[in-house]
């Protein structure tokens, strides 16, 4: 496993550097101190996991984040003082899988590490190892491909979870505390259900699924969403 943390202070990078080291032996830790040396490696590697800091020297790091989105799906989580529910719904919003407000516990971060690989791992997704048919949608938790009518779509990694689990249960109406409990695990942030309608916003332009009618996700008033068989 490789991850990489884009962190400018040393005694926090450290910590997690050790963190990681000691949770999982095998994995190679990177650390870079600015956002543009973060972006320059994730450009040019492989990644399971990127850690992101918010203040950054050279840029602010939802910047950061915007560009890896650009070319990469990495999982991120992002670990910053500035942890109000603006800056987390911010995050959310451009691609962040998890936010967690400093100072921290080394603890909580590998729990809500091991929780962001799950979901981004398709051996995860239930009736894995098989194309999953939803109408025009056709999604492939091996490679992670989405298409929509033969038109390919990126996901994040919680989107892509969140489509899997409506997708394998097509025409059968799945409660938000389902969702929530496949996104969060035992963890379910405060606000989730907010949290929750912004992915399946995200999730719904993503698919192009825009109109004044919905054409794939359901919402079922006061119960949670389906997808059109």
């Amino acid at each position: 496993m490789k991850v990489l943390i884009i962190e400018d202070d040393r005694e926090v990078a450290e910590t997690v550097q050790m963190a990681f080291s000691v949770r999982w032996p095998e994995s190679e830790v990177l650390v870079r101190d600015t956002g543009q040396g973060g972006v320059d490696v994730a450009s040019t590697q492989p990644l399971d996991l990127t850690i992101l800091d918010v203040n950054l020297p050279d840029q602010d790091g939802f910047a950061v984040l915007q560009a890896i989105r650009k070319f990469s799906q990495v999982p991120i989580i992002m670990l910053t003082v500035r942890a109000s529910e603006s800056d987390k719904v911010r995050g959310l919003q451009v691609g962040a899988d998890d936010y967690l407000g400093k100072p921290f516990s080394p603890f909580e971060l590998l729990a809500r590490a091991s929780a962001v690989l799950r979901r981004s791992r398709p051996g995860t997704v239930e009736d894995g190892h098989a194309v999953l048919k939803a109408g025009s949608i056709t999604l492939n938790p091996d490679t992670i491909d989405v298409f929509v009518e033969q038109r390919p779509v990126k996901l994040s990694p919680t989107e892509f979870k969140i489509l899997a689990l409506l997708v394998s249960n097509a025409g059968k109406m799945v409660k938000r505390e389902t969702i929530a409990r496949e996104i969060w695990g035992t963890e379910t942030p405060v606000g989730a259900p907010y949290l929750l309608k912004l992915h399946i916003q995200h999730l719904r332009q993503k698919l192009g699924d825009t109109g004044a009618e919905s054409k794939f996700i359901v919402t079922v008033r006061g119960f949670g969403y389906k997808i059109n068989a």
